[in-house]
């Protein structure tokens, strides 16, 4: 009787878990929407609570400022196209499907989450301490996968002999910008073809071969 005591007692914990999870993500993205009406600084937590429809004292339970909201997109949007770059890789080594699917990646998140996206790219000088530092150290990890294809490319043979680091910082360049100007054109444009289009622009060049 106790063991079933102690089963029900973990399913019930399981679904809690479940459920504040989902309101967590409910909330972040709210939150993603007022960053873009009013600005990470206009925002305030009473704005957000109004909108996801709970009292104060409860959106402290599930965050305890604005900045640990922010400090969860940017984990969020790191974590995603990690994960996207993690599957390619299972799948092939060759750099420039590498590359591509990296970008394809980026598109992804700009495409469903731009809120996150505009936070990441607008608003890292705002996080602070601890959250600032685990960030800056993802950035780097994310930038240095980045420039590690390319050295590889480079070294097979198949890219030309240029600084890695410097191809690195076009390449991530291009598709970061792309939180500007992707999200309008997302529907007519999904983002394994502008991810094809972006990328070729990159490893090909606009030159025309002689």
């Amino acid at each position: 009787m106790k063991v079933q005591v102690k089963r029900n007692a973990g399913r019930k914990s399981n679904a809690t878990k479940v459920t504040h999870d989902e309101k967590r993500l409910e909330i972040i993205s709210c939150c993603a929407k007022l960053f873009d009406k009013a600005g990470y600084h206009g925002m305030s937590m009473q704005m957000l609570a109004d909108e996801v429809g709970l009292g104060k004292p409860t959106l402290y339970h599930y965050f305890a400022s604005k900045a640990d909201i922010l400090f969860a997109m940017h984990q969020s949007h790191l974590e995603a196209i990690n994960e996207s770059m993690d599957a390619e890789a299972a799948k092939t080594s060759d750099p420039g499907e590498l590359l591509t699917q990296a970008c394809a990646g980026a598109l992804q998140q700009i495409s469903q989450h731009p809120g996150y996206v505009r936070a990441f790219m607008e608003h890292y000088d705002d996080l602070e301490g601890e959250h600032r530092e685990q960030i800056r150290k993802g950035r780097r990890e994310y930038f240095n996968r980045i420039t590690c294809i390319i050295a590889s490319g480079i070294e097979s043979g198949e890219f030309r002999k240029l600084d890695p680091e410097i191809s690195a910082l076009a390449f991530v360049g291009i598709c970061n910008w792309a939180y500007r100007w992707y999200p309008r054109m997302a529907e007519k444009n999904p983002p394994e073809q502008m991810a094809i289009q972006l990328s070729q622009v990159f490893l090909e060049g606009l030159k025309r071969p002689r």
